[in-house]
């Protein structure tokens, strides 16, 4: 992959590789996302899941209630990816998960409905997804 933006978990034992488009950055305010990450925001990008490949080793996979599947490393837990067979083209990767995460602020809200009363939107004049 050329133009590769790289990442992985803390331990280093994942590692992945995508190349763009970024189609969204966003940050998620979810009760399921607050859940299973264990933040009060979530922030992602998505890529086409073809763009999209680990480059050391696989994460462990969990289907959620909501048919979505999370992944993450097995040894010290850190959040990879996203998806959902209602977006079976997309992967929503962690940004904190990113080699260089800077390059990639959230430009929009998912389910701000749902977002705590003390956090902040990330940019209040972007319409919501």
């Amino acid at each position: 992959m050329s133009e590769s933006i790289t990442g992985g978990c803390y331990c280093g034992k994942i590692q992945y590789q995508a190349k763009p488009p970024i189609l969204y950055r966003a940050y998620c305010h979810c009760d399921n996302c607050r859940k299973a990450i264990g933040a009060q925001v979530v922030a992602w990008i998505t890529v086409e899941s073809s763009n999209f490949e680990y480059t050391a080793d696989t994460p462990k996979a969990y289907q959620t209630p909501t048919s979505a599947t999370r992944t993450f490393c097995p040894d010290c837990g850190t959040s990879l990816t996203y998806t959902h067979p209602d977006r079976p083209t997309h992967v929503d990767i962690v940004t904190g998960s990113l080699d260089h995460p800077e390059a990639y602020p959230p430009d929009r809200d998912v389910f701000p409905e749902e977002k705590l009363p003390w956090v902040a939107l990330c940019n209040p004049k972007i319409p919501h997804s």
